[in-house]
């Protein structure tokens, strides 16, 4: 194939001189591609010798495409070549070779080309908030707040543009239904996961129980929701096994708490710390909830009552997930070692993000990044 057929010509211009530069050895462009999978704007991302280059899979996001040339002239992709695309690929990156004049071109991998998204109806959404809207059937002395209805359409907009967005309001606007409303409607109209991460188990709670209710109410959603904690928060049934049988010795019973857990384990739905009917100490709980280094996974005895395995599967299910900041960046860090995003790491995989409290973001990304 020419190369021209799938890149724009002042694009292979650019990659001509990037090549020539480094002396005719091989360089790594990563390309965004238009709606036709035609390369339309490059980044040099890295530069190897007349074999090789490296492909740091950080600079790369679905949709795109990563070309190198190879200085033989032969476009025929080596073994390495094709392992690297095959890995990409199940993130949905395309992979290309050129030739060193980029005049012909070899297709690998074809880049993910996902499906058009719908706008949803921003006017709509914010007469909700307005005088007479849907959630003044709620509160007897309803008065909409300029600021509130303001900050939905900012939100609102963000989704249907595929952009970034700040947005900061005092305290009394109701920013949660603010950017609520809009992430719920998105998520209902695209089968897109939304995620929405907070720095206080306060504002979590406040979420799930108070906002996402009344979220739903307003628009008729059934779409689903869910609060997801990192993995100490659960019971891990074959830690409470181990610490009854150390506790329950000839001469010795196993202390009142921790018969109470296991009766509470026989009864619990979600084997969530916070929803035992008292408040475990700290000892009792370190001894019981589940841990990464003690979960033998696949050959777990309890694997099919496992409280986190179940909490894994309800967040699959979910399309809107409520996190915390700590659990949110240590997903992230996983994804950026290697995961990708389109694999199940701490989350399942999901497209679009909301920070609330994001003053607190700081502390959180510095203590994984």
């Amino acid at each position: 194939m020419k190369a021209h057929e799938r890149i724009e010509s002042d694009v292979i211009e650019t990659m001509r001189e990037a090549i020539a530069e480094t002396g005719g050895n091989e360089v790594l462009f990563v390309c965004r591609v238009d709606d036709n999978s035609r390369v339309v704007e490059i980044d040099v991302r890295a530069r190897g010798n007349l074999d090789s280059v490296p492909a740091p899979e950080l600079h790369m996001r679905q949709g795109q495409v990563i070309v190198h040339n190879h200085p033989g002239g032969r476009l025929s992709p080596s073994r390495a070549d094709l392992d690297v695309a095959s890995n990409l690929a199940a993130q949905g990156i395309g992979s290309f070779i050129v030739d060193n004049e980029v005049g012909e071109l070899y297709v690998i991998v074809e880049p993910f080309v996902g499906e058009e998204t719908e706008p949803i109806e921003i006017e709509e959404l914010a007469a909700l908030l307005d005088e007479n809207g849907g959630l003044s059937r709620f509160h007897g002395d309803f008065e909409p707040r300029t600021s509130q209805i303001e900050m939905l359409k900012t939100v609102g907009e963000a989704f249907n543009e595929d952009r970034l967005c700040v947005t900061e309001a005092g305290t009394g606007v109701g920013k949660s239904l603010a950017y609520l409303i809009p992430a719920f409607a998105w998520a209902e109209k695209n089968d897109e996961r939304v995620v929405i991460s907070t720095a206080t188990i306060n504002l979590q709670q406040q979420i799930i129980e108070k906002d996402i209710p009344l979220v739903r109410n307003l628009l008729g959603s059934e779409v689903h929701a869910v609060l997801v904690k990192g993995r100490g928060n659960y019971l891990c049934l074959n830690r409470l096994d181990e610490a009854l049988e150390e506790d329950g010795t000839l001469f010795s019973e196993p202390s009142q708490d921790l018969i109470a857990v296991r009766d509470w384990s026989h009864t619990t739905a979600t084997g969530s710390k916070t929803d035992l009917p008292f408040y475990p100490s700290e000892e009792l709980w370190s001894r019981v909830n589940s841990d990464s280094d003690s979960c033998s996974g696949l050959r777990c005895r309890n694997r099919e009552g496992c409280f986190v395995m179940k909490a894994r599967r309800e967040a699959a299910r979910a399309r809107v997930l409520v996190v915390n900041h700590h659990l949110l960046f240590s997903d992230l860090a996983l994804r950026l070692r290697g995961l990708g995003f389109h694999n199940t790491a701490i989350l399942p995989p999901f497209q679009r993000l909301i920070f609330d409290e994001a003053h607190t973001l700081e502390d959180s990304a510095t203590s994984y990044f």
